[in-house]
């Protein structure tokens, strides 16, 4: 990791760190983020004082994981946005219109998190999209297919 990041940078990190390894030590958190121990738990520390529910478990298989309640803020797309973003994937990986590859499934909790009006859209062109024959083709404006779907 870049030694210049600053504090607040390196507590989102440990943030992310928590969220996707439950049960993570602070030895752990130290590691990744090249600091030491002591400061781990400062940037723990840290994101408790925000509201922030990071459980610790002590012991040998103790370390700390997101309690309850942490609800982060949802990302917000315009349906030129959301289409752009769902045309890009299926474009650039055809497999992701099959709910059980993957990125199919990446793309469909993405879809179910936009507004309804939007999340329509974006699941009418998931499911109406077809290979294109040849990959050199122009591909349709977002913007354009918005006012289509």
């Amino acid at each position: 990791m870049k030694l210049d990041v600053s504090p607040t940078a390196r507590a989102l990190l440990a943030l992310e760190l928590v969220q996707g390894s439950p049960g993570i030590t602070a030895d752990r958190i130290a590691d990744k983020l090249s600091v030491s121990e002591r400061a781990a738990r400062r940037y723990v520390a840290i994101l408790r004082e925000a509201g922030i529910p990071i459980e610790s478990v002590r012991g040998p298989y103790g370390g700390y994981r997101v309690g309850r309640g942490l609800r982060l803020p949802p990302l917000m797309f315009s349906a030129t946005e959301a289409l752009g973003l769902v045309m890009a994937v299926l474009d650039g990986h055809h497999d992701a219109g099959d709910p059980t590859d993957p990125v199919g499934r990446a793309l469909g909790k993405i879809v179910r998190a936009l507004p309804e009006p939007v999340a329509a859209q974006a699941e009418a062109v998931r499911r109406t999209t077809a290979l294109a024959p040849d990959r050199a083709a122009a591909r349709p404006d977002p913007g354009t297919t918005a006012a289509l779907v």
